[in-house]
């Protein structure tokens, strides 16, 4: 039988972060950069509210999605300039509504005094996962941060975590995420996983056995009956 461990304990154990959705709330920023595609196309652009279940996916998704929801449909050869043009808009903008769900930060500092170490294990482009997590004066509390661009493949495949594994130099790790991509990567990857409910989903495949959490301050009691002894 399973006995949870002390809430200080958390040695060698690592905690992979999703970042959209789960960590910071980029949906404000992403939908700009996709209004921005938008409008220089000459559709209607997206109110926040109805483009954040499109932030949890790639920037391709959710550009196709917007023109999709405005009535067109964009070819093979007419993504890569949207593209461009999303993600220049993106990085000159990156922070400008995004920001840490709240207590994320005092829930990372915590787990990192309990000895926990921390990734990054996200489908965000390397590069800008770090910019962004610069700009928010947090990815000094991260090991390691894995891109949808650092791994062979992306998430849902498990090598995305898997790295972050190897990089954290640990064995006995949890997978933090708010989608569907996140629950059948860490299936694959053979780790516990733990729901952000607050995120931006889908968490269809939840099983009824599912651990969830709607609020930072419940995560480390999750992870510590998650990964007891």
């Amino acid at each position: 039988m399973k006995s949870a461990r002390s809430d200080d304990d958390l040695n060698d154990i690592g905690i992979l972060f999703d970042l959209d959705g789960t960590l910071v709330d980029t949906a404000g920023d992403l939908v700009a950069a996709t209004n921005h595609v938008l409008a220089h196309d000459g559709l209607p652009t997206l109110a926040v509210e109805h483009g954040r279940h499109m932030a949890g996916v790639s920037a391709k998704t959710m550009i196709d999605a917007a023109f999709r929801a405005a009535g067109r449909s964009l070819s093979a050869e007419d993504m890569p300039s949207r593209l461009e043009r999303f993600l220049d808009y993106y990085t000159a903008h990156i922070d400008a509504h995004s920001a840490l769900f709240p207590d994320a930060r005092t829930t990372i500092e915590a787990l990192k005094r309990c000895g926990a170490k921390l990734a990054v294990c996200t489908n965000k482009r390397e590069a800008l996962a770090i910019d962004l997590l610069e700009r928010l004066h947090v990815v000094d509390m991260f090991e390691t941060i894995v891109g949808g661009d650092t791994a062979m493949r992306p998430k849902p495949d498990p090598a995305p975590a898997l790295l972050c594994l190897e990089r954290l130099q640990v064995s006995n790790a949890v997978f933090i995420g708010d989608s569907d991509t996140d629950l059948c990567t860490a299936k694959a990857a053979a780790l516990p996983f733990i729901a952000a409910d607050f995120g931006y989903g889908p968490l269809d495949k939840l099983g009824p056995d599912a651990v969830t959490f709607s609020h930072y301050s419940a995560l480390p009691s999750l992870i510590n009956n998650a990964m007891g002894a």
